[in-house]
């Protein structure tokens, strides 16, 4: 936690004890990153005041974003400035989530139990992406059927092993796999998948969904192809679609919710391209082969 105040210091150490979190308090923005990159493994999460002397927190934000080492830490910005240019410029870098001053404790723990929940997916699937096993080779082109999120990480790491860039691309494919899943097979909404976000639910919710009659039997196809320029993966839900419009890029008013930016962080992050197709059911996302790829 790095604020310059320790006012705030108090209060969110006291937040975060309480449940049993290990906390590192810094005041000073420089000696904050001095630690965090001496010790790339030592934090599974940073939360950043904006306004801070020397180091401001979106300065530190970039250089936490930019270190391999580091990327893949969850940063929570604190903030009082609700401008949509600022809210864009950090999501943009790479901010997990922004907290308005003031907050209450239930609010933290909530996202900060979030960020936690995917940073362990997210080594979950890089473990899965780097076992130790036969070298997976997929032909020209492949077709598979999935319909649980067990099955979509396994799916997301073996696609991933045949591109240019495992690492950057697997968090895109298993966020499509996993949006085709929920959103798509199971119906499970925007607002519902929050209100599940922030009880622990979703997961179970997910699970009770595919013992009903309605959606047991739901699939998710995914095409694999490899063409001479780019690799192409797509995926077909069987559900009713969505507007899928306004996911492609990143709106400042859903910074402040549990989920919505998924889709979004993967164009940005994971793909060259990214697009929906049918009713919003179908999507593609394009890898282009390095030597293809725009300066």
């Amino acid at each position: 936690m790095v604020d310059d105040q320790q006012y705030n210091l108090d209060i969110i150490e006291e937040y975060l004890a309480d449940a049993r979190f290990d906390v590192e308090l810094e005041k000073d923005s420089v000696k904050a990153w001095v630690k965090i990159e001496r010790h790339p493994d030592k934090y599974d999460l940073v939360l950043l005041d904006w306004m801070m002397p020397k180091l401001d927190g979106m300065e530190m934000l970039k250089c936490i974003k930019t270190n391999p080492q580091l990327k893949h830490i969850p940063v929570i910005m604190q903030t009082a400035r609700t401008d949509e240019n600022d809210i864009r410029q950090g999501i943009t870098a790479g901010a997990y989530y922004y907290l308005t001053k003031p907050f209450d404790e239930d609010e933290l723990l909530s996202i900060v139990n979030t960020a936690i929940d995917d940073l362990i997916h997210l080594q979950d699937l890089e473990e899965q992406l780097h076992k130790k096993g036969p070298a997976t080779t997929l032909a020209n082109s492949a077709n598979f059927k999935i319909k649980r999120l067990e099955e979509a990480a396994k799916l997301a790491s073996e696609l991933a092993k045949a591109c240019p860039d495992p690492d950057k691309v697997v968090p895109g494919i298993s966020e499509l796999l996993i949006n085709a899943i929920e959103h798509g097979n199971l119906n499970i909404g925007y607002t519902e998948k929050s209100h599940l976000k922030h009880s622990g639910m979703w997961e179970k919710e997910i699970a009770h969904r595919l013992t009903l009659p309605d959606y047991k039997n739901k699939m998710v196809a995914v095409d694999f192809r490899k063409q001479d320029k780019m690799i192409t993966i797509t995926i077909r839900d069987e559900g009713n679609g969505f507007d899928w419009s306004d996911y492609l890029e990143f709106h400042p008013e859903r910074m402040f919710d549990y989920n919505g930016r998924g889709i979004a962080m993967a164009k940005v992050f994971s793909f060259d391209e990214i697009k929906y197709s049918d009713k919003g059911n179908v999507v593609t996302a394009t890898i282009l082969l390095p030597e293809y790829k725009r300066n």
